[in-house]
């Protein structure tokens, strides 16, 4: 089974662990990707038969000849071009592009967007970003600004079908500039052994020269929806969610209404983005708030997670308290699976769930440390609710109340897209 998730596997042996352990160590770091590494107990203590020496990092290889000739190409297909656009996600993050990226959009004027996974790689104050891309579902202002381009530059871009509804994305390979980890395309031609970072340095510099050719549009940033005058809603929520944020805080979204209500939003400098839309794994992001404070304890983590998702591993509140963490959990309470009834069967029982009293079930997993546990069902409440935590000293939790068929924009636009495409089927 490890092989079909991971990129490298190995059953330590006393001989062979000094080699084994290297090999996946270096191959992770260099792949980015998950490996597994299976230790069995008779083997855990064995002495070493060889003497383990320093770990050598792997370093992606560099052909001069094909960044040279990808240079070229890129130069023609730019220069003709009267508008670009750059879009870009998160193997930009993974493979320690974001610094160039960062330097090249604050030299170069040029409009750029993430996709929903790679939110937060780019710097979403500044003046040229237009807002998240999620293809024929985006805000149609950012859907002209990246693909109403001449050339569009991708930088790390994955296409999954969630956050593009259904792969409705009109890039069309022609007209893409597109760096990967290892390669760089310009159209159909493909220039292998260019590592990321290398590919963005070069396009940063090319554009120097090529840009004041360009136009740039007038960039309008969407706006968030107005909230509801009758109550507490998802438009109500995220504008409070807004204001909640402060730069350098750590928010973690759910696959659900929280990751697609997040995308709306506009991070401050230096907050961090996680979502995982990937591969959709509900439950995901409760530990992963755990891994994320554990990783970086002076960092404000911010989790949104759903009531169908929180009870799949809500067990981690516990170690969270255990540690002596102390993030902000709000947890959407929509009466179930709400994400499901949007694309199938909003009635059916198997988007029901079990209810629990939230306010009470944190406290009962940690017998030595307090919680601050508050449930609003009023936008007032909310925002003193926010106001309470925002600056705890202890874990707070926070149970929303939204109604059970309220669903963000973006994601009543993905459902629809789904929806048609599953009906062609």
């Amino acid at each position: 089974m490890a092989k079909e998730v991971t990129i490298a596997q190995a059953s330590l042996t006393a001989s062979n662990a000094e080699a084994e352990i290297d090999r996946l160590l270096t191959t992770a770091l260099y792949e980015r990707r998950p490996v597994y590494l299976l230790l069995p107990s008779d083997v855990a203590e064995a002495p070493l038969v060889s003497r383990p020496a320093p770990l050598v990092l792997r370093q992606p290889n560099l052909s001069e000849v094909s960044l040279q000739a990808f240079i070229a190409a890129a130069r023609e297909k730019l220069q003709d071009a009267q508008r670009v656009s750059l879009l870009a996600d998160f193997l930009a993050e993974r493979f320690g592009a974001e610094p160039v990226l960062e330097q090249w959009m604050n030299e170069v004027n040029i409009p750029h967007s993430t996709l929903l996974l790679g939110k937060s790689v780019l710097d979403e104050t500044h003046a040229c970003f237009t807002g998240t891309y999620a293809a024929a579902a985006s805000d149609p202002q950012v859907k002209q600004q990246i693909e109403g381009a001449d050339v569009v530059i991708n930088v790390g871009v994955r296409f999954t079908d969630t956050i593009t509804a259904g792969f409705s994305h009109n890039l069309p390979v022609d007209k893409c500039i597109d760096i990967q980890p290892f390669e760089a395309r310009v159209g159909q031609q493909v220039f292998s052994q260019i590592p990321m970072r290398e590919a963005v340095k070069a396009l940063h510099q090319l554009t120097l020269s090529l840009a004041s050719k360009w136009s740039l549009p007038s960039i309008k940033r969407p706006a968030l929806p107005e909230p509801s005058s009758s109550g507490l809603d998802q438009h109500g929520f995220w504008q409070q969610i807004q204001d909640f944020l402060q730069p350098g805080d750590i928010l973690i979204a759910e696959q659900g209404t929280a990751c697609f209500g997040a995308a709306s939003l506009m991070l401050p400098r230096g907050c961090r983005f996680i979502v995982q839309s990937l591969w959709g794994s509900i439950g995901y992001t409760l530990p992963a708030a755990f891994g994320a404070q554990t990783a970086d304890p002076q960092r404000r983590v911010v989790l949104l997670i759903g009531d169908g998702a929180a009870q799949l591993t809500v067990q981690e509140l516990g170690s969270m308290l255990r540690d002596g963490q102390k993030p902000v959990i709000l947890l959407l309470n929509n009466d179930g699976y709400t994400i499901e009834r949007a694309i199938h069967g909003p009635e059916q029982r198997y988007n029901d769930i079990a209810q629990w009293n939230w306010t009470r079930l944190p406290q009962a997993l940690s017998l030595d440390h307090q919680m601050k546990c508050l449930r609003v069902t009023a936008p007032e409440q909310l925002r003193a609710a926010l106001e309470e935590v925002g600056g705890s000293e202890q874990l707070a939790f926070i149970e929303v109340v939204l109604p059970k068929m309220d669903f963000p924009e973006l994601l009543d636009n993905v459902s629809r897209a789904i929806q048609s495409r599953n009906a062609a089927a």
